[in-house]
């Protein structure tokens, strides 16, 4: 039985995994970083005279904070936060995933994503932690503003 025990505890030291490898230092979107996210993209739709919602999403797809533009559609609100939830849970721009639905990978629609451009993932040293998602205007329109908000919280 001792010898039992011996042999666990030295197999239980040999496989034993140093505490750093098992965690990993992440960053995570603060709510003066999406302040400044949301305040860049509405001065870039203002700029061009765009009316739009905007949403902002953590890494997980979960809102952190949400602008509706005057004048905007009751759908815009629901489609910005879908398109942000989107591109952060599938760590990529909605505009893929809607080129990919074109042609012809329909299962995306199964998985809860709006595949329509307009949300981009915000990607802070390689990694995703989180997205912005914007509706109001074209496909384009809306990718341009998300972009340009993004880039508010990456320069400062």
């Amino acid at each position: 039985m001792r010898r039992l025990v011996l042999l666990t505890a030295a197999l239980m030291l040999i496989g034993a995994t140093p505490a750093a490898a098992q965690l990993r230092a992440t960053k995570a979107l603060t709510l003066d970083g999406a302040k400044n996210i949301v305040a860049a993209a509405e001065a870039e739709a203002r700029k061009n005279n765009w009316s739009m919602s905007i949403a902002i999403v953590d890494a997980a797809g979960e809102l952190v904070l949400f602008h509706k533009g005057d004048g905007t559609r009751p759908s815009n609100a629901e489609f910005a936060q879908r398109k942000a939830r989107t591109a952060a849970r599938f760590q990529r721009p909605t505009k893929s995933l809607d080129s990919s639905v074109t042609a012809g990978r329909i299962q995306l629609l199964a998985a809860d994503a709006l595949p329509i451009e307009g949300g981009v993932p915000i990607v802070v040293d390689g990694q995703v932690i989180g997205a912005v998602g914007v509706s109001g205007g074209t496909a384009a329109q809306d990718a341009q503003v998300a972009t340009v908000g993004i880039a508010a919280l990456i320069v400062r």
